[in-house]
């Protein structure tokens, strides 16, 4: 069985991977809160951390930037995964 949970052993791995994707990444800090982005081109990703950054690269991958789902999907997943 493999396992991978998000962790801050995944931090360094997520940022090596989105550097080889060809992203520049900056941490933004305001107080005590982080916020990483990810640009490439005239693609940028925002996100808590490095691996939900490579999240949202990923999703736009797989679902190009018409990302957003049809209300029947919404529907459908949320009932799924009982989070309605």
């Amino acid at each position: 069985m493999k396992l991978i949970a998000t962790a801050g052993n995944t931090v360094a791995p997520a940022l090596l991977v989105l550097e080889r994707l060809g992203f520049v990444v900056s941490i933004e800090r305001v107080g005590e809160r982080e916020t990483f982005r990810a640009v490439r081109g005239d693609e940028t990703y925002i996100g808590e951390d490095p691996v939900a950054v490579l999240g949202l690269v990923k999703l736009i991958e797989m679902r190009t930037w018409n990302w957003h789902p049809e209300d029947s999907e919404i529907g459908a997943v949320l009932r799924k995964y009982e989070l309605d």
